[in-house]
């Protein structure tokens, strides 16, 4: 029973409702204004009805007696429970000195909302709870002692019962009957308000918090975009620059000895320039659209442009030996740029980091593997050219693009000095 009013009256909860100072003070001053002129209103009613005639205080000081505990209704959402013990205070000095005030229809209502304010605001839970329970037993005790000792428990002890209770106890009944309703009505309301407001406080957190990754999703996701656009302009670009560099320098030394293989020389830049205009003009186009997964006309462009790069390779110089197993076409569309992209690079670096003049190239599709596997393996025979350390761009690229399609990249040094390239790629079954 005691946890679950712990849990009911929120004592367990870390939470404290926010409250905007300068706007609730404003609020509250006009609300303490209003509810002090009604009860001025409601004291002048009960005094024409001749309530009031055997108050012992002059008009001034009864008016005084109602409106001033009234306002402190002003910080009644900054100080809820010091508001409470004020009513507490106020009820008790009522009791002795003014009792005919008591009955006063807005007086309950302060006592009634003072209640209902400590248990909606207060963010020290225990306290609400053991305050509440002292201003119900007061005021509790206070009724009964006013109604059957002060008027009506002689009456009442002389007066025929008509039912099943005696008239002393069925008044004793309905006084307690009356208070506990009252008195627990306001503090249901202000329990119930207060997990209200809670769940709205989580709410508004909880959206807040949404915004916040939504926003750090986007800032990632334009990030993850600028270095896609970075990682395809350098395997599209970077490698055209590359052959028009070595294409140059080989026409260059040879302009004067033999200017046929210049010419030849100069024509692979030529065709080198119109392949980069052309890659660019795909990757913008692709930039535009977004479908690297998709399926129909160009699906299995990747393992066609892996075929045209070692041709490309080839006129280049280098005795490229190349090894397909399984069902390449079988490879979706998006594996199979990827792995166009990786020997992209694989062949590049040989060219421009190696002194390799013979590359060996395998690529093999695992068919009975799930997720569906393939792999491919880059080895040449050169070992490292001087001064030609990179920017790692390409390595990095590389990663990348295994890790997309959760697959592996492993880099090694072989036995006789050349250089291993071993990428890793897998797609769904289902995906074929």
């Amino acid at each position: 029973m005691i946890g679950w009013l712990r849990h009911v009256s929120g004592v367990d909860e870390q939470w404290r409702r926010p409250v905007d100072t300068r706007q609730v003070l404003r609020i509250d001053f006009l609300f303490a204004l209003v509810f002090g002129g009604c009860a001025l209103l409601s004291m002048e009613t009960a005094r024409s009805l001749g309530s009031l005639l055997e108050v012992e205080m002059s008009v001034v000081e009864q008016l005084l007696w109602v409106v001033v505990p009234i306002l402190t209704l002003v910080v009644r959402r900054l100080f809820p429970l010091t508001v409470l013990a004020i009513a507490t205070v106020h009820l008790i000095l009522t009791a002795i000195f003014a009792p005919m005030l008591s009955p006063v229809f807005f007086v309950q209502v302060y006592y009634f909302f003072s209640l209902f304010n400590a248990m909606a605001w207060a963010w020290h839970r225990i306290g609400a709870m053991v305050l509440a329970l002292v201003f119900a037993l007061v005021a509790g005790a206070w009724i009964l002692y006013d109604f059957l000792i002060r008027q009506q428990l002689e009456t009442l002890a002389l007066q025929s019962s008509y039912g099943v209770f005696s008239a002393t106890t069925a008044a004793v009944l309905q006084v307690l009957l009356s208070t506990t309703v009252f008195y627990l009505s306001a503090t249901l309301a202000g329990v119930l308000t207060w997990w209200r407001a809670r769940r709205e406080d989580a709410a508004t957190q909880q959206a807040i918090t949404i915004a916040k990754q939504t926003a750090e999703l986007s800032e990632r996701a334009v990030g993850e975009e600028r270095l896609r656009i970075a990682r395809e302009l350098h395997d599209v670009v970077g490698r055209h620059v590359s052959v028009i560099g070595i294409q140059t320098s080989a026409a260059r030394r040879v302009l004067t000895t033999d200017p046929d293989k210049a010419v030849e020389a100069m024509s692979q830049v030529e065709h080198s320039a119109r392949a980069a205009t052309q890659d660019l003009r795909l990757l913008l186009s692709a930039l535009r659209v977004r479908d690297e997964k998709g399926t129909g006309e160009g699906a299995h462009d990747g393992i066609g442009a892996m075929r045209t790069t070692v041709e490309s390779f080839r006129r280049l110089g280098l005795r490229i030996d190349v090894r397909e197993s399984g069902d390449l076409e079988r490879i979706p569309s998006a594996p199979a740029l990827a792995l166009h992209r990786i020997l992209q690079e694989a062949l590049v670096n040989v060219r421009r980091h190696s002194t390799a003049d013979h590359v060996d190239v395998c690529v093999e599709v695992l068919e009975d593997t799930s997720p569906r596997e393939v792999r491919l393996r880059v080895v040449d025979n050169g070992r490292p050219r001087g001064n030609t350390s990179g920017s790692q761009v390409g390595l990095v690229g590389m990663r990348e693009r295994v890790e997309l399609h959760n697959g592996s990249l492993r880099t090694s040094t072989t036995e006789n000095g050349g250089y291993c390239v071993e990428a890793c790629l897998t797609w769904p079954q289902e995906n074929t």
